[in-house]
């Protein structure tokens, strides 16, 4: 068992976020005692595990395996939830996509919290300390020699048979091509190639890159609550078996559904939920747990017109065979695309009964949907070299939900709540954007004239999709298909629950550290952001530091 006095920090989560803000804070302040307190194992010395595909993962021993409350707009279906339990977190099952989002994503974050170290250019020198860019295109917005390398099709010399169609339809489609084909250079609308944080194609564990030495990490070890005394100060945390162990301060990074479920059991929450779980309100903060929000996305196959072209993983083309083909995902580009702004706008009064001319949404301009190509068949079909499938994300939904605790224990689960597909302008982005790539793949493009027969519809739907499906049918598609990206944040954003030094609003010591603090949806796959986020946040926590 550890010491129970003299941390100068206990990190609650060893997440993503928590073995990038210990890794730091121990680089900052070599003097600095810090405990990471971790509900999981510690998988850093499992090797084997770093090259194996990462949706083995989901749903294995490393998942807390989170399903949602029945969603309303989703006919009462549960939806799961991957959520990453392990040292490392969300990084060990997560797929390795790394996109940052937009400049105006974190301009808009900026203005929110009236904090110009959260806007794009205050970010920017943090996102290039996470990276090692393949190559030095683009070097005033990439890293070259940070933490994590960074890859592409390209770089590792995975050329797809169906890459440069794919490229042409969707210039065809109106969609140009990124300069630098990088999405990553503060603009994300239109079209850019695919980029993961592999090194060679394996996975990169935050705690094998970030390293934890000199820093004590407990593990299989869950955290009941935070200590508050009578000052409204946190002095430590208490064990799900009682121990008590004191810090100088507390950063939690449990994550976007264990922090808001944390500060609940802490006394840390709205009054009236805390009074009806039987929880003395330290600090009645009416924002924990709300705001949440999460991408949606939704799988479609594309039956092949000649599968012996070898286009598709599973066939018997020869390329597939090289080994650089099993070094990422399998797909070479990404289309990040928008919605015309006439429809946007009446779904926006729809939703509010009226359309202000500063509304965020319509202020700067924004990629809607994430449109991923990918070279194989999913689930339900087998990789058999006769389908291709496209994957598609929301990337800025207005629907918001809430996390809140089932009981005062904190081994039950949290209650997700992300009230998926609740807004006209979320239902107006996915109808266009499912005949934008209905269009793309079977339309007069390239893809549509050469390649693709039509798409195989999911189970219990008997009609393909078509540009012209109906606005039911295609809502009745979404409602059935429509999944977790396993993206959840902002259930304690910044803002309101946080202030802009990541300090809880009315407690001292205590900080939150991690996606939950997000006051914004991310147009983007949220590792990159996270990553960054922890950086600048070891930052301002080492730069207030006594130590």
């Amino acid at each position: 068992m550890v010491a129970t006095q003299g941390w100068d920090y206990i990190i609650v989560g060893g997440g993503l976020a928590g073995c990038v803000v210990a890794s730091r804070l121990k680089e900052y302040q070599s003097s600095a005692r810090i405990l990471i307190i971790e509900a999981g194992p510690d998988v850093r010395g499992n090797k084997d595990m770093l090259y194996f595909n990462s949706l083995n993962f989901i749903g294995g021993q490393f998942d807390w395996g989170y399903k949602t409350v029945p969603q309303k707009h989703y006919d009462g279906r549960q939806v799961n939830v991957p959520s990453g339990r392990a040292v490392g977190g969300g990084s060990v099952i997560n797929g390795c996509g790394w996109f940052r989002g937009a400049k105006a994503d974190f301009d808009s974050w900026a203005e929110i919290v009236n904090d110009r170290r959260w806007s794009y250019d205050g970010q920017l020198p943090y996102f290039k300390m996470t990276e090692k860019w393949f190559n030095g295109e683009n070097s005033e917005f990439h890293g070259q020699n940070g933490k994590l390398q960074i890859e592409s099709p390209i770089s590792t010399n995975r050329i797809y048979p169906l890459a440069a169609m794919t490229e042409q339809a969707w210039n065809e489609s109106g969609v140009s091509k990124l300069p630098g084909n990088d999405m990553n250079a503060g603009i994300n609308r239109g079209f850019g190639e695919l980029n993961e944080n592999r090194s060679q194609g394996a996975r990169q564990i935050a705690p094998m890159v970030y390293s934890l030495d000199g820093v004590t990490v407990l593990t299989d070890t869950l955290v009941e609550s935070i200590l508050v005394n009578s000052h409204n100060t946190a002095v430590g945390a208490r064990l799900a078996d009682g121990t008590e162990i004191h810090s100088n301060e507390v950063i939690v990074s449990a994550g976007a559904y264990r922090t808001p479920q944390l500060l609940m059991l802490s006394g840390l929450g709205p009054r009236s939920l805390l009074q009806e779980h039987g929880i003395e309100t330290k600090v009645d903060i009416p924002q924990v747990g709300k705001n949440y929000n999460d991408h949606i996305m939704m799988h479609l196959n594309w039956k092949l017109k000649d599968p012996s072209k070898g286009y598709a993983l599973g066939s018997p083309n020869p390329v597939f065979a090289q080994p650089q083909f099993a070094m990422g995902t399998p797909l070479s580009s990404v289309a990040s695309t928008d919605v015309p702004r006439d429809g946007l706008e009446a779904a926006i009064a729809k939703d509010e009964g009226s359309v202000a001319p500063d509304h965020y949404l319509l202020k700067r301009s924004w990629a809607m949907m994430e449109n991923l190509v990918m070279y194989l068949g999913v689930p339900p079909l087998k990789v058999d070299g006769t389908h291709i499938s496209c994957a598609l994300m929301g990337l800025k939904p207005t629907s918001r939900g809430s996390v809140t605790i089932a009981s005062k224990n904190p081994a039950d689960a949290p209650l997700l709540d992300p009230n998926y597909y609740a807004t006209e302008v979320d239902k107006y982005v996915w109808r266009h954007s499912l005949r934008k790539i209905t269009a793309l793949m079977t339309g007069d493009t390239v893809l549509g004239r050469e390649v693709v027969a039509g798409e195989t519809p999911f189970p219990g739907f008997e009609k393909p999709l078509a540009v012209d499906s109906s606005d039911d049918y295609l809502d009745s598609r979404i409602m059935a298909q429509g999944m977790s990206t396993f993206h959840g944040s902002s259930t304690c954003s910044m803002g309101t629950v946080v202030d802009a030094d990541l300090r809880v609003k009315g407690v001292q010591n205590l900080r939150v550290v991690d996606a939950s603090v997000f006051p914004i949806s991310i147009g983007a796959h949220i590792q990159a952001a996270v990553y960054a986020l922890a950086e600048q946040a070891a930052a301002i926590i080492s730069q207030g530091s006594k130590l």
